[in-house]
Formats: C-alpha cells, sequence, structure tokens
C-alpha cells in the first residue's frame, strides 16, 4: 500500500534514483521506527523504471550481519570478486583491497541497500562510515541507506535526504480501513490512531487486532491506554472473558441481508464499479429488493457514487470482502463477461487517429481492472479462472500479456492437476518470448511433453507450436542457426498435415507460413503460400489469409493497407512491422530517385554522417511519409516493444527539425544503453548532437561530444572524424580560441589516420589552424571563411562502415 499512502515520497525516491541529470552515489532514507523506510525504499527499487536503469538490485539486510567480516562477505559475493585472504582482525585493510578488486572490474549499473544502517553502526561506527565512503567510489554504482538518523553530522557521501514522518490523519485511517474497515466509528478510530502517533506499523498491528478479535475500536483505545497490555511489543495474556465481553457484532456480514452481501460480492470484483442498471441485471433481484440492498450499504458509509447512476465499492471494504468472502460459480463467472468486454474494445485502438491516447489509456484500465480480477480468483483456485486468464493471456487479446499472471495461471494449473497444464506452460513461454525472454527450452520443453500424453487434434497442435517456438527461441537468442527453426517447422506440417479438424488445418496452415518465411528459394516460397492460402480459404480465416498476402505483396500501399487489417484482428506487432516496412520500402524509393549508392547498414542512419539528409528533404514533402514512423512508434509503445519503438525513434528523429527531434534521439538513446545495441547508442548520441548544432545550441553539444569522441571510435573511424568536426564547430561558432585550437589539431591527427581520401578537407583545416594560431581572426569567421561547409560540397567517398559488433546483432 505504499504506493497510496507514501505517494509523493515514493514518487521523490524514485525521481532520485533514475534522475540521469542529477545522479546521485548515495541517498539515504531516514525517519522513526515503523514509519515504513524499508518498505518504501522496497517498494521504489522494484518499479519499473528503476530496474530498467538497474541490472542489478542488492538487498543487505543489517540486523542479520554478525560481524565486519560478514559484511565484507556479503559485498564481495554481491559484486563477483573474491574475498582477500587478509586476517579479519584487520577489517580497514581487508576493505581497501576488496574494493581495488571491485574497481578493476568492469561493473553494471547497481543499486545497493544497506537497510537498518543503525545495526552497523552499532557494531563498528568507524568501520560502517568506510564501508559508506567505499561504496559511494564506485563508478555506476547508487548506495541506498535506511536508518532512523545519525547522533552526529551524516556521512558527507550522503548527497539527497528523504526523511518520513508519521501519517497524515487521513493516510492514517486509509491505511487502517484498508487491512480492516470500520465504518462509523471515525471519533474512536481518530483516537486509536492519535495514541500510537500516526505510525504506519503501529496501525497495521491494530488493525489486524481488531480484523482478527472483532473488537470495537472504543475496546482499542482502552487496551493500548493499558500499560499492561504492551500492545505495541509482546503481548501478554489477557482475561479472555472480559475480551469476549467487549465484543460485539462489528463485521458487515452481521449487519446485512444475504443479498447485501452478493451485490458486496459482484461490486468487490469490479474497482472501476458499474452502473446501477447494469448491476441490478447482473444480481437478477426485484427493484425493491435491490433499492433495500443499495440502501443497507450506504448505510455503512461504503458505497461511493460516481458520475450519474454509477456505483463503486469503497475500496476497504472491496479489499475486505475480496479477502473474507466465498465467491459462488455464478460470481466466478462475471471475468468472462468482462473479459468479453475488453477484447470487444481492442478495436478502437488504431494509431494515428484523435482518439488513439485516450482509447490506450481506457484499454490499459481495463486490462489491469481485468487482471486484478483474475488475481483475486487465482487466489482461490478457481478452475474457471484459470480457463480465463488463458484467453485473456493471448496477445491479440491482452496486447502485452502480464509475465507475473502467465506464471500465476500455471501455479493454479498445477496445484489442481487441471488438464490445463500443457496450454498453461505454452502460454507462460510465449508471454515470455515476446518479452524479449529467449531463454525458454526448459518452459516450453515440459510443455510439449504433456502434449505428446494426448492424442487429440488441439494438444497435437500444442505440441507442434512449443516445437517451432523453442526452436525459434534458440535461434533468437544465438544458440543455433536456422536451419533448427526450419526443421522443427518442416516436422510440424509434416505431423499437421494428417489432422482433418479445423484446429489441425489452421495449425497446418501455419506451419506452412512458417516455412514460407524460412525459405530463401523464391518458388519454393510461392508454392507453400498457395498452399497455405488454401488451408485459411477453407476455414473461412480472414487473418490468416491476411498473412498469406503479407508475405506475398511488399509494396509500400500493400503494407500500408495489411497494417490496417492487422489492427482489425487485433495482431498489433504485425501492424507496427507493416508500417515500419512501408517508411523503409518508401525511403529507399527515395533514395533511387537521388541515385545515392550506399554499401551497407540501414542507410537511414547514416544519412547525417554521409551528409546527403538536406537531399533526401527536398524530395521528401508528405508528411503521412512520416507519420508511418509514428503509427509504429504508437503500436510498439503499447506493446511494450521498447527497443522496437527505440530504432523507429531514431529513424524518425533523422528527418525532423532539432526541435521535434532531440528529445525523440533521448528516448532512443536510453533504450539502446539498456540494451546490446551499444554502437546505436554512440552513433544516435552523434546524430543529437548534430540536430543540437543546427539549433546552434552549441554549448548543451560540447560536453556530449567530449566524452563521446573517445568512445564512439569503435563504431568506425568516420563516425571519430565527425564528432572532433562537430566540436570545432561549436567552439568556432562560440569564439573559443583554445578550444577551438585543440580541436582543429586533434581534427587533422584523426584525417591524418584515415583509410579513405581526405585530401581536400586536410588542407582546410590545415589552413584554419594556422589561421587561428597565427592572426587575431575571431574564430567564427575564420572558421566561415577556411573551412568548406560539409552540406555544400564533395564529401568524402563512401565506405562501409559495419563494425563487428553491428554484424553480430
Amino acid at each position: 500500500m505504499v504506493e497510496n499512502i507514501r505517494q509523493q515520497e515514493l514518487a521523490s525516491f524514485i525521481e532520485e534514483l533514475t534522475n540521469p541529470n542529477q545522479p546521485h552515489s548515495c541517498i539515504a532514507c531516514t525517519g522513526g521506527h515503523g514509519t515504513g523506510k524499508s518498505v518504501l525504499v522496497l517498494q521504489a527499487i522494484r518499479d519499473p523504471s528503476v530496474a530498467a536503469i538497474f541490472r542489478r538490485r542488492c538487498w543487505i539486510d543489517c540486523r542479520v550481519v554478525t560481524d565486519t567480516s560478514n559484511i565484507l562477505e556479503i559485498l564481495a559475493r554481491e559484486m563477483g570478486v573474491p574475498l582477500p585472504k587478509i586476517s579479519p582482525s584487520a577489517p580497514e585493510a581487508r576493505l581497501d583491497t576488496l574494493f581495488a578488486a571491485i574497481r578493476r572490474r568492469a561493473v553494471v549499473r547497481r543499486v545497493i541497500v544497506l537497510d537498518d544502517l543503525d545495526y552497523l553502526y552499532a557494531l563498528n561506527k568507524s568501520f560502517t562510515d568506510a564501508v559508506i565512503k567505499a561504496l559511494s567510489s564506485i563508478d555506476q554504482l547508487v548506495l541506498v541507506l535506511t536508518t532512523i538518523g545519525w547522533t552526529s553530522a551524516p556521512p558527507r557521501e550522503i548527497k539527497w535526504f528523504l526523511q518520513l514522518k508519521p501519517l497524515s490523519i487521513e493516510m492514517a485511517r486509509y491505511l487502517f480501513h484498508s487491512v480492516y474497515p470500520v465504518p462509523l466509528q471515525r471519533v474512536a478510530l481518530d483516537k486509536l490512531l492519535a495514541r500510537v502517533q500516526w505510525i504506519p506499523q503501529y496501525i497495521v498491528i491494530l488493525a489486524h487486532l481488531a480484523c482478527r478479535s472483532g473488537l470495537q475500536l472504543n475496546d482499542l483505545v482502552q487496551i493500548v491506554d493499558d500499560p499492561q497490555s504492551n500492545l505495541l511489543g509482546t503481548r501478554t495474556d489477557h482475561d479472555v472473558k472480559s475480551l469476549e465481553e467487549s465484543i460485539r457484532a462489528y463485521p458487515p456480514e452481521d449487519r446485512l441481508d444475504h443479498h447485501a452481501l452478493r451485490v458486496i460480492r459482484f461490486l468487490s470484483l469490479m474497482p472501476e464499479g458499474v452502473s446501477r442498471d447494469q448491476l441490478q441485471t447482473l444480481v437478477e433481484l426485484p427493484v425493491d429488493t435491490f433499492a433495500s440492498v443499495c440502501k443497507q450499504i450506504s448505510a455503512l458509509a461504503c458505497l461511493d457514487s460516481g458520475p450519474g447512476d454509477h456505483l463503486v465499492l469503497s475500496r476497504p471494504l472491496r479489499e475486505y470482502t475480496i479477502r473474507t468472502s466465498s465467491l459462488d460459480l455464478q460470481t466466478q463467472g462475471i471475468p468472462l463477461k468482462k473479459l468479453m468486454a475488453l477484447i470487444n474494445l481492442n478495436g478502437g485502438l488504431r494509431p494515428g487517429t484523435p482518439d488513439f491516447t485516450r482509447n490506450v489509456q481506457q484499454f490499459m484500465e481495463h486490462k489491469i481492472n481485468m487482471e486484478n480480477i483474475l488475481f483475486t480468483f487465482l487466489d482461490i483456485d478457481s478452475p474457471i479462472a484459470v480457463e480465463a486468464a488463458l484467453q485473456f493471456l493471448k496477445p491479440r487479446c491482452a496486447v502485452k500479456p502480464s509475465l507475473k499472471l502467465a506464471a500465476k495461471v500455471v501455479e493454479v494449473a498445477e496445484r489442481k492437476k487441471m488438464h490445463l497444464i500443457p496450454y498453461a506452460l505454452q502460454t507462460e513461454g510465449d508471454a515470455q518470448f515476446r518479452s524479449g525472454n529467449f531463454y525458454i527450452h526448459r518452459l516450453l520443453l515440459r510443455a510439449e511433453a504433456l502434449f505428446s500424453t494426448s492424442t487429440d487434434d488441439a494438444s497435437v497442435v500444442g505440441e507442434m507450436e512449443c516445437r517451432i517456438l523453442r526452436s525459434e527461441s534458440a535461434s533468437r537468442g544465438g544458440g543455433s542457426e536456422h536451419i533448427e527453426w526450419k526443421q522443427a517447422a518442416e516436422f510440424a506440417r509434416a505431423r499437421l498435415s494428417t489432422l482433418s479438424s479445423e484446429t489441425g488445418k489452421r495449425g497446418h496452415g501455419h506451419s506452412l507460413l512458417t516455412l514460407a518465411k524460412l525459405s530463401e528459394d523464391t518458388n519454393e516460397r510461392n508454392i507453400l503460400l498457395l498452399e497455405a492460402r488454401a488451408l485459411f480459404e477453407d476455414l473461412g480465416d480472414g487473418y490468416g489469409l491476411t498473412l498469406c498476402d503479407s508475405y506475398s505483396e511488399t509494396s509500400v500501399q500493400s503494407a500500408v493497407k495489411f497494417a490496417v487489417k492487422f489492427q482489425d484482428f487485433r495482431d498489433f506487432e504485425r501492424a507496427a512491422k507493416c508500417y515500419q516496412n512501408a517508411f523503409h520500402s518508401a525511403f529507399y524509393q527515395v533514395i533511387r530517385c537521388i541515385q545515392y549508392d550506399f554499401a551497407g547498414g540501414c542507410i537511414i542512419e547514416y544519412i547525417k554522417v554521409l551528409g546527403f539528409r538536406e537531399m533526401i528533404l527536398e524530395v521528401i514533402s508528405q508528411p503521412q511519409f512520416l507519420d508511418l514512423l509514428k503509427k509504429a512508434i504508437d503500436l510498439y509503445e503499447l506493446l511494450g516493444r521498447n527497443l522496437d519503438a527505440a530504432f523507429c525513434q531514431y529513424h524518425l528523429a533523422q528527418l525532423l527539425p532539432p526541435a521535434k527531434a532531440i528529445d525523440l534521439y533521448s528516448q532512443a538513446i536510453y533504450q539502446f544503453g539498456c540494451s546490446a545495441f551499444t554502437h546505436h547508442r554512440e552513433r544516435g548520441t552523434l546524430d543529437q548532437c548534430y540536430s543540437l548544432v543546427e539549433a546552434e545550441n552549441y554549448s548543451a553539444a560540447i560536453p556530449i561530444l567530449e566524452p563521446l569522441q573517445h568512445r564512439i571510435g569503435y563504431c568506425g573511424k568516420m563516425f571519430q572524424l565527425r564528432c572532433k568536426e562537430l566540436l570545432v564547430v561549436c567552439h568556432c561558432q562560440l569564439n573559443a580560441t583554445r578550444p577551438a585550437l585543440q580541436a582543429v589539431g586533434e581534427t587533422i591527427k584523426t584525417l591524418e589516420e584515415c583509410e579513405f581520401t581526405v585530401g581536400p578537407k586536410l588542407q582546410q583545416y590545415k589552413h584554419l589552424l594556422t589561421t587561428l594560431d597565427g592572426q587575431n581572426t575571431p574564430p567564427s569567421i575564420a572558421f566561415h571563411d577556411t573551412v568548406t561547409v560539409h552540406k555544400r560540397h564533395a564529401r568524402l567517398q563512401l565506405v562501409r562502415v559495419k563494425t563487428s559488433d553491428e554484424q553480430k546483432e
């Protein structure tokens, strides 16, 4: 619940961890005992935005540390270095040796949390300060501390503090209600919360006591006021009789009739609420009875009114009902009804339309609500929830399947020993694959083995689909060549061709499409597509026919047409790919129009460094051309395919004016940095600097170019040269003579090392160096008069710029 009761503090903490403009080496969360420091920090490092930046996150509970050697063992294990063989009686020497070994290693971005630092201080204060100092000095590492506070000045390494205070009265009430709802007892509740000074840990203890024993809050106030009860520490035995005498009917179950309880259970499954008319239809109660039910629930002060006649159960009572209610079969049928509504909503997700953003937001809200409902049923091992979740997790329904939900479905199916276990395993494997995890061999192999024990057509198709996906994941993960993938598809084709059911024919058709995709022979590919088309025509399968057509027609107009069709079928991944392919096909047509010859790589990524971007912009005049990439970006972001979206953002930024391009570059560069595509990160950064220079924002470009010129060399000598040339431009335009002289000198040195023809340009930079060194001419004028501007004159002879790293990817 920390994201609700500590929303601002959590957001601030996450921002400090993830802010690239103000990176901190050490931050701290302080506050009194029980204020929620550990819970808040744990929630923060589990946040997806933090996980995307820090590949390793380590939590060290200082309460279990026994001595200085123990903490060093933990740190050595976390950092992957051997513990120094030095006597434990010299902890400072062991610490220095350990961290010297750590600094010699190439470390990844990581965050280390020292929770309850006070216990470590109690062991050895000077040693603890030395550990904080050493950890804060490690590159790419952020140290997070939780502590009650310091008796003296805190360590100087701490750059930012978050001090947690007791909760506000509103948040304290909310926390108590979230554990146990107590309507109509606000006065007693406020007294109780004041007794424990609005400290979260004590509030939860009291709420659980009330929930277990059914005590009135006035009775709890008396217990807290009684020092002998020691409620907030180790409880002593009480007189059972006096406790029983203080208990009276309290829970909602004792205040509502059976109709009202059933309505509450329905409402608890719908976090977003439902209209009064729809609710009455669902519960199938007469008008008078339903009116009485609403009155009973309202009397508990637990029914919120939305716009119009919209009814929403208050959150505390909804959570209480979900925890304590048993759900009948009729109530369990609701997820399927909600699921159908969710599937029907997908058709409105059309990128490029004015309502796309609003529709995506609405869809995601429904998706989250649906997942919450499914988790509610899965927690009670409901079989119908497993079936509903498997249908919901299909990519064309959920769009971006939840890995947590997929794992939960497998867990419940195995616990209940359901016949759906292989389907659950296959679904989890597919969800993992679509999330970019290609190491799913064991998961799919187990599903394949379970499918093989049945002979029905659906099981045979499932077995073949697992085999194909397993070989495809191995191919994409670098474990094998396409030959194994093709062999799996050939085997599936032979096996499925013997099936006569609709399921078998559809599986056969998709195996043919896989073979067509992998075939390098045009004639063979056309034969496979014709065979698949015949099967899909016989089945009346419009989606399968669209897949066949998309493999055979490759024009720009066809790709756009197929993108729209795939949207109608809710296959947003293929729709995004079609938009992306349409853009690149159109772009290559432009390249042919300007008669430009290029020797390698994705040409749009080189238009700035090779100097023909202006020529392309003169030919491109239709905004629809760029809209293709914008639609692909919208769909990839919807799918959570961040890396695919980054490539589209990079390519789009290459053609946009600086005001729009710079932010797009930043988004793409961030994703490249989180992946193995480091050469795209460097080249994208260089292209972003071109936009900064084009916008005459020279001061912003210089601090980016300075380190980049030393880092980008592995991408190719040409990119390093372009970095140095841009530095010359920036320093000269700012009339900074000394930095300009240094930049020109380094550019000349790089030009002399180049293997391609640079004669005219080398002479120009030598002339510029002489002018800057011997005359009083301002650098900006000297540069303008001396160096030929790249975009107006002959360009360097083109060379193949693919690096070995790029070829691997």
